[in-house]
């Protein structure tokens, strides 16, 4: 009987520390990719290439899962997204984006968001003649589109790093930080 008493007050005291500690640290940041506005379609350059551009970024939302309110956040964040050439044979181009934003408060059990920057992607592609295929002679690929591949978000507070997100998970390893 006293091993079960014992094992609930030790319990009940992890708990204790654990919500005394609780403040900072409970942060919980996602993201979703958000089409800011659209620019153009139809005939391109030439009558031989179509070209489609789009403003895409990522709306991001930072919940405050801690018992205290948090206040003047410096946020800053990279775009990473990968443009292709029409014509071009290989791999497409990586770029980045970068970009800050300021939270002033996030109250206790409580979320904000904020819209990053917008980068453009570009969709293009050869138009052939009616019911005919057209094709570079180099091999390259007739159709191309600019993707988004992911974000990285760092909140700062005081001037120290205080949370950090990526998306996908695996990019902060393939990627570096770029100030």
């Amino acid at each position: 009987m006293k091993t079960r008493y014992g094992l609930v007050v030790i319990a009940a005291l992890f708990a204790w520390i654990h919500l005394a500690r609780a403040g900072d640290s409970d942060v919980n940041i996602t993201c979703e990719k958000k089409r800011m506005e659209l620019h153009g379609g139809g005939a391109g350059e030439s009558s031989d290439v179509t070209k489609k551009s789009e403003q895409w970024g990522y709306s991001v939302s930072v919940e405050n899962q801690g018992f205290s309110d948090l206040s003047d956040l410096q946020v800053k964040y990279i775009i990473f997204y990968k443009h292709e050439e029409l014509g071009v044979k290989g791999p497409g181009q990586m770029k980045t984006r970068t970009g800050t934003c300021t939270i002033d408060k996030i109250a206790s059990l409580d979320k904000t968001s904020f819209d990053t920057e917008s980068v453009t992607l570009t969709k293009a592609s050869l138009v052939g003649p009616v019911g005919g295929y057209s094709y570079f002679g180099n091999g390259a690929k007739s159709s191309v589109a600019d993707t988004l591949t992911g974000l990285w978000v760092r909140i700062y507070k005081d001037g120290n790093l205080f949370a950090e997100y990526a998306y996908p998970a695996g990019l902060t390893s393939s990627e570096t930080w770029q100030e």
